[in-house]
């Protein structure tokens, strides 16, 4: 891959990697600082990646890169994964705030693959490569989070 193809990966797909981001942490400036970091790691290992498969590896590096964080902030801080300031006001308010609290009560795993399969609409077997799961692995927590989101929001309207 030479810079050229490098950049046009860049703007092919980094709106796309953002927004999944912002939707993980709920904070614009942690969405921007993983999203340039799986870039810097696409550029470290250019010469591995395949053209064809950038997605999925940009995708699976995005992944353990918010995973990663999100452990080690819960860990060092045990602050909320989506704050209420990264609630956005033009929307219905009750109803964006009721789902990012459900959000916030999921696991890792489990808010990753609902947003991966709800939000972004990947298969099974695509959340598999990118998460290192098996797809009945990815079927089984992606029921788990969907029965637990299903009684939060239930619960609590």
């Amino acid at each position: 891959m030479n810079p050229k193809e490098y950049n046009t990966i860049v703007d092919k797909y980094s709106d796309d990697l953002y927004r999944f981001a912002l939707r993980y942490t709920g904070d614009k400036d942690d969405s921007n600082d993983a999203v340039q970091d799986c870039f810097v790691k696409l550029w470290e290992h250019h010469e591995q990646v395949h053209a064809d498969k950038v997605k999925g590896y940009l995708m699976r590096v995005l992944y353990r890169l918010l995973v990663d964080r999100y452990r080690r902030r819960k860990r060092l801080v045990g602050e909320r994964l989506i704050p209420e300031e990264a609630c956005n006001p033009h929307n219905d308010y009750e109803l964006h705030d009721s789902i990012e609290k459900m959000l916030a009560t999921l696991t890792g795993e489990q808010r990753m693959l609902l947003l991966l399969r709800d939000l972004e609409g990947y298969s099974y077997k695509e959340m598999a490569v990118m998460t290192g799961l098996n797809e009945q692995q990815v079927m089984t927590y992606l029921y788990r989070a969907r029965v637990k989101a299903r009684k939060y929001l239930t619960e609590n309207r």
